[in-house]
């Protein structure tokens, strides 16, 4: 059975959540949260997206970011499997690091935000990691200490967060710890949250799956929740043709006057070079293949795939094709 497409809504607010199996410590040290924070600096950089809020956790990571082109896969999966991999020698252990796939929640970028920002800021307090407000906003391992000045994070835009909450800087961060502060003092950040997920979801049997959840009004549930119902349909349309990716070949040797064998080879440049990279668009995007798959039939690496692919979305819109 395929797994179930994720919720890829371009521009909008996402919660995304990693948690490693039960007998590991997912950060052993706080080299390892850099180093985290590193990886997942390095895979904004080559996004379009804008990050908002984040906490780092014993077990278990919170990122809030905004998503652009960008899909939400093409952050994570390397970010996680970077990480796995350099916790996997640095404590020379074996098996998986993460429990599951990451979850994930779409957001419309109302007050839902500045709830999910909450939320994730408030993580290392509601679980006794630190005292008080006072030690939260010194603490390096969220968003919040970037918020309030104390730490710097050059992969978070802490611009974005505080114009919501001021016209200047000094209000805003005035403003938005009083905002945190009120979360302390109620306790119900958690139940908030949970609450909007059923809410936003009710009647909706995509919305009920941990993939698919989203907080928004009407109208941005459905619409989300209609173009990840589109992708599954892409994703049974490849797997009921037997993972061939005969389909594309053909459109794309038409296309480029170019055989099967040009277009396994790589290239520097030239007709070659552009017929691999929509290939890789084509298999990746909108046939949604898995990626393991398109690298192992153009005789490449995982990271490599996402680059072409981002190239052949461009060039296959130069050339009009489509699928």
């Amino acid at each position: 059975m395929p797994r179930k497409a994720r919720l890829n809504v371009p521009g909008a607010l996402y919660h995304v959540m990693g948690r490693c199996l039960d007998q590991y410590k997912l950060f052993p040290e706080d080299s390892d949260r850099e180093y985290f924070l590193a990886c997942f600096s390095r895979y904004l950089q080559q996004s379009t997206a804008i990050c908002y809020a984040w906490a780092l956790m014993s077990n278990h990571y919170h990122l809030v970011f905004r998503l652009g082109s960008t899909e939400l896969w093409e952050i994570l999966k390397p970010l996680n499997m970077r990480y796995a991999l350099y916790h996997k020698k640095r404590t020379k252990r074996r098996g998986p690091l993460f429990m599951d796939r990451f979850k994930s929640i779409a957001t419309q970028d109302q007050d839902y935000a500045k709830e999910l920002i909450r939320y994730v800021h408030l993580n290392p307090l509601r679980a006794g990691v630190v005292k008080n407000i006072e030690a939260l906003d010194r603490y390096p391992w969220t968003g919040h200490a970037a918020l309030m000045g104390n730490v710097k994070r050059n992969f978070q835009d802490t611009q974005a967060v505080l114009k919501r909450f001021g016209s200047s800087t000094a209000v805003a961060r005035i403003n938005y710890r009083g905002y945190i502060l009120e979360g302390v003092k109620t306790h119900d950040v958690a139940d908030r949250i949970v609450e909007l997920v059923r809410r936003s979801n009710s009647g909706s049997e995509a919305g009920r799956k941990s993939d698919c959840w989203v907080i928004g009004d009407r109208n941005f549930v459905q619409n989300a929740i209609a173009a990840a119902t589109r992708r599954q349909l892409r994703v049974n349309r490849f797997e009921l043709e037997g993972r061939s990716f005969g389909t594309i070949l053909n459109l794309i040797e038409k296309k480029f006057q170019i055989t099967e064998d040009t277009i396994r080879i790589r290239h520097r440049g030239g007709a070659g070079s552009d017929a691999r990279k929509v290939f890789a668009w084509l298999a990746v995007k909108i046939y949604r293949a898995p990626i393991a798959e398109v690298a192992l039939f153009l005789d490449t690496g995982f990271s490599a795939v996402s680059a072409m692919a981002r190239a052949g979305r461009v060039i296959a819109k130069e050339h009009r094709i489509s699928i």
